[in-house]
């Protein structure tokens, strides 16, 4: 499950991404726009600032944008960024590998074996949308991922002049 705090800095993401190029959005949109307090969205403001996916500039006509084009920020980046990691387990982790305390030997555990899979199947998919992608499914879009429609074709099928 993906914190609280992963949910809005994806959605500050989605925001600016939509407003790309546009030069800076001020916290206060972005905040009242998202429905994210503005206190905590400062917070993780800052962190994808020191991060480079964000820049900002104070002053009256001051806010953020992203530093990097929406083409180049997958929801894997941003989300590793946030967790640390895509695993569900840490001994799972590709980048922030740790051993599971109180469990069997790596190699003998099962359930270290398919959180490997479920990591690598996340990695693939979250690796492979990116924010210019998929800023919002449309709700005819989710219903074909349930029927197991793949996320570009059901995007697609939601709007097909794009």
């Amino acid at each position: 499950m993906l914190a609280q705090k992963t949910r809005y800095a994806i959605r500050a993401m989605q925001h600016l991404a939509d407003r790309y190029g546009e030069g800076p959005i001020q916290l206060a949109e972005i905040a009242a726009a998202q429905n994210i307090p503005a206190k905590f969205l400062t917070v993780i403001l800052s962190e994808l600032t020191r991060a480079g996916l964000v820049d900002s500039q104070r002053g009256k006509d001051g806010g953020y944008w992203l530093a990097i084009a929406p083409l180049d920020i997958t929801y894997g980046d941003l989300i590793r960024h946030m967790r640390g990691s895509l695993a569900l387990v840490p001994c799972a982790s590709r980048y922030a590998h740790e051993t599971c305390k109180n469990c069997v030997a790596e190699a003998d555990c099962r359930l270290r074996a398919l959180m490997l899979q479920t990591r690598d199947a996340m990695a693939d998919l979250l690796d492979g949308i990116r924010l210019s992608d998929a800023i919002e499914l449309a709700p005819s879009a989710e219903v074909a991922l349930d029927e197991g429609v793949t996320t570009h074709d059901a995007m697609v099928a939601s709007n097909p002049a794009g």
